[in-house]
């Protein structure tokens, strides 16, 4: 039946520190299966019946409050199958990095960052087994792994995940800062469907550290290299190098041209630009700076470029827009 719906509310569930969620879509309004989620099992069933019910909703057009307004909503045939086509790990929150402009940690304040690197939490394999032995996992699921840093999970369990997923024959994406190396990502690159994405956002070593605020540029670059290199005779492997355009601090043509030559130098052929989320949700209908423009034509003109493919209707028009003066 055609209908409006969400394809993240249907079909994709987001494993957190402490509640499960069916979307990411945005980071404070979220549709939210299971509150004060600790790790136990869950009634599959009552998850089935509260996904029938928004199905429900969506066919009256009655909207969650939360999903009124985001832009993932479209009308098209939907398969209301139950079933997970894209899968979240985010329960641990431990992380090498400090960004600045980390949501997650409310752009890097002191207090929290400590909160997340000493929080106890929870091992997410009892649910996945539990959904596996219930045939949840729609075929090629993808499994995003994040963290916290997932280079940095307790001893086998990253290796266990990583073996979990191609058991499924699904596919896995890692999101690393790339400070530490993990020999469990690296044999991922090299036998399975597998992606890895590292933010650097800076070309040299005075901006990296201002923006992560530790010090790590020179391991980063050695082990993407690793990376790239485990990647290389696998066809359904990928490694992204992200920067993330914070203005005043990165735009300009001195970072981003030393940003491409570290990428050239090291074999890199896939390069994901975005802007930074807090500036971008302030300043989203405003003219965007001479320096601003100019990097992002930069970054379009290099041939292995792509913008992140989830950025909201609203911010690529605002590209689009402000890229021609």
């Amino acid at each position: 039946m055609k209908f409006k719906c969400c394809e993240w509310a249907l079909a994709h569930l987001v494993i957190n520190s402490d509640d499960l969620t069916y979307c990411c879509a945005s980071f404070d309004k979220k549709l939210t299966f299971k509150e004060n989620y600790h790790g136990e099992l869950i009634d599959i069933d009552e998850y089935i019946k509260n996904r029938e019910l928004f199905i429900e909703q969506c066919k009256q057009g009655n909207f969650p409050e939360v999903c009124k307004d985001c832009p993932t909503l479209e009308e098209r045939d939907w398969d209301e199958t139950p079933g997970f086509i894209d899968v979240s790990v985010s329960n641990r929150t431990k992380c090498s990095c400090n960004c600045t402009y980390c949501i997650i940690s409310s752009g890097g304040r002191e207090d929290v960052k400590k909160d997340l690197n000493t929080r106890q939490t929870y091992d997410v394999r009892p649910l996945l087994n539990q959904f596996r032995e219930k045939n949840m996992f729609k075929p090629n699921c993808h499994f995003i792994i994040g963290g916290g840093e997932c280079a940095e999970y307790p001893k086998g369990e990253l290796k266990w995940l990583v073996d979990f997923v191609f058991e499924q024959k699904g596919s896995i994406e890692f999101l690393s800062a790339g400070i530490k190396f993990s020999d469990d990502i690296k044999n991922a690159l090299r036998k399975g469907k597998s992606k890895l994405k590292v933010s650097v956002d800076a070309g040299t070593k005075k901006v990296y550290e201002q923006v992560k605020r530790v010090k790590g540029y020179d391991a980063v670059w050695k082990n993407l290299k690793k990376y790239i290199e485990a990647s290389k005779k696998n066809p359904n492997a990928e490694v992204t190098i992200k920067y993330i355009i914070i203005p005043n601090v990165n735009d300009n043509m001195t970072e981003a041209t030393e940003f491409i030559k570290r990428c050239n130098k090291i074999g890199c052929t896939r390069i994901e630009v975005n802007v930074e989320f807090f500036w971008m949700n302030e300043n989203w209908d405003k003219p965007i700076s001479d320096n601003l423009r100019e990097v992002l034509l930069y970054f379009q003109s290099q041939s292995n470029l792509c913008f992140s493919s989830n950025i909201s209707s609203h911010v690529r028009n605002w590209l689009e827009k402000n890229l021609v003066k």
